[in-house]
């Protein structure tokens, strides 16, 4: 009994030694961490990110923290969808008096921004457990982040233009480096606002055209960002169109796009859930902005375009309308509908799976005031069924037989739409054709023998009055010398 009780006694002993030793050890780890591990917090100053550039090793915590005395929201690249790193992203704005904490569990590189003022950026490199980097060898791959940094790195060396003919460089050479054209134009702009503040290699030039005008809303999205001076947006547009006006006019429309655009990024949590109240500001600055119908237009159809992206993140609240989007477009006022249309396509696109058949159904059941006279002149129906089909060449223009396949689908249609189609497919090819030679495919379609007069003239009527828009006049002329006479005379437009 008594040796029982004498073991017993040992074992606890025995016990609580190991327990303190192990307290022990656990205090010297923490000890340890305390005054070795490496600083990784990231604090927002008025002047940006400090520091703009933090390495830390996989599975460490940055702390983000603000003394701005304004609310901000860290959050991965790109703005405003947050995909290149999509957990990496508070979903929510965080108070300047707390603090936001985000582990790093994968290496890599990964650029952010904060999405209040997406002016203000940075970039954090996650380095693997064994302290070594991921490197991308850009001289052997052919990915999107190598496409990206080439031409990031000739915009920062040689400008704007030397960064759009790198775009034209890598077109030429890379078969899949179109699709995303008008994606890295936007970013060339965001980039080049700095430049322009900085008057370091900045240069208006009609390569901004290229990519579907993409530079001029990730400029003015930037501007509006940084300044929110509705006087200094106008003055940049106004400038554009002295500048360019001859080589590229719609330059200047895009970049009042671009600032109905840039009006809404979703950064006011407020609003969510209310898809009339996100609106409502970019609105307004169009109506400020603006000084006449065609720039009131081009800025509001910029809302849209921005309001469609952000309601595929739920975070937003709007998804529901996703569903039927051409509701919401049917309560706006008869002069934002046909805009509204035009900018919904890419959900109805979604929604109905690229089926162009049930798309243009879909239209003409849910449409209203279909034949309304729009701002270029033509039917609203007209101008969304053209840019339904913009979207035919952009899905089916590698396919060898696409030219026929297209006017078969065309000539199946009602006959309010048919003319309307061929119109869209012709146009299509300036949207989505090879950077600087989209004239190419244009007139080989509406030169195609397949064609009646009719529908050759609807070709020829719908893209040779807009050359100019995308061409300087000697190579205008030179694209509508290749025009059959009878076309030529009536639609290529005088210089």
């Amino acid at each position: 009994m008594i040796s029982t009780i004498i073991n017993k006694k040992v074992n606890i002993k025995k016990y609580l030694g190991a327990l303190t030793l192990i307290i022990f050890l656990l205090a010297i780890v923490y000890v340890f961490l305390f005054f070795f591990q490496k600083n990784v917090d990231i604090v927002l100053t008025n002047n940006g990110f400090f520091p703009k550039t933090l390495t830390i090793t996989e599975g460490e915590t940055v702390t983000f923290s603000s003394e701005t005395g304004d609310a901000f929201w860290p959050a991965s690249n790109a703005h405003p969808t947050h995909t290149n790193y999509p957990d990496f992203d508070p979903q929510k704005p965080i108070e300047p008096n707390e603090t936001w904490l985000y582990t790093f569990t994968q290496a890599g590189t990964y650029g952010f921004h904060d999405h209040v003022k997406s002016i203000f950026d940075g970039e954090i490199i996650v380095l693997n457990e064994d302290g070594t980097r991921v490197v991308t060898d850009c001289s052997k791959e052919k990915t999107q982040q190598c496409w990206e940094k080439r031409i990031f790195e000739t915009l920062k060396i040689d400008g704007v233009k030397a960064a759009f003919d790198t775009i034209v460089t890598l077109s030429d050479t890379e078969p899949g480096f179109a699709n995303d054209c008008h994606g890295l134009s936007h970013l060339i702009g965001e980039k080049a606002y700095a430049q322009y503040v900085a008057q370091e290699n900045f240069e208006l030039t009609s390569a901004t055209a290229l990519c579907g005008y993409g530079f001029y809303h990730g400029f003015m999205e930037t501007m509006l960002l940084a300044t929110g001076d509705i006087d200094e947006a106008r003055a940049f547009c106004e400038l554009v169109d002295q500048k360019l006006r001859g080589q590229a006019s719609a330059a200047s429309t895009a970049c009042y796009h671009g600032t109905g655009h840039g009006a809404i990024d979703g950064s006011d949590p407020t609003a969510w859930g209310d898809i009339d109240a996100m609106m409502e500001p970019g609105f307004k600055i169009c109506g400020k902005l603006a000084q006449n119908e065609l720039q009131t237009y081009l800025c509001d159809t910029g809302v849209f375009n921005a309001i469609e992206i952000l309601s595929a993140d739920p975070k937003y609240g709007i998804t529901e309308f996703r569903n039927d989007p051409f509701v919401m477009c049917n309560k706006q006022p008869v002069s934002r509908r046909e805009g509204c249309y035009a900018n919904m396509m890419p959900i109805v696109f979604a929604n109905l799976h690229n089926d162009f058949q049930a798309i243009v159904d879909y239209v003409n059941s849910r449409m209203i005031d279909s034949e309304v006279i729009a701002i270029d002149g033509n039917t609203v129906n007209d101008l969304t069924i053209i840019g339904i089909m913009f979207e035919y060449i952009r899905l089916h223009g590698k396919e060898e037989d696409h030219m026929e396949n297209g006017i078969i689908f065309c000539r199946a249609q009602n006959e309010d739409d048919r003319l309307a189609c061929i119109a869209g497919l012709s146009g299509g090819y300036i949207k989505y054709g090879e950077p600087g030679k989209e004239y190419v495919k244009n007139l080989e379609f509406c030169a195609h023998p397949q064609l009646t007069n009719l529908e050759q003239n609807s070709c020829y009527a719908y893209t040779l009055p807009r050359m100019s828009n995308r061409y300087n006049p000697k190579d205008t002329q030179m694209i509508c010398n290749q025009v059959p006479v009878q076309y030529k005379n009536i639609y290529c437009p005088t210089l």
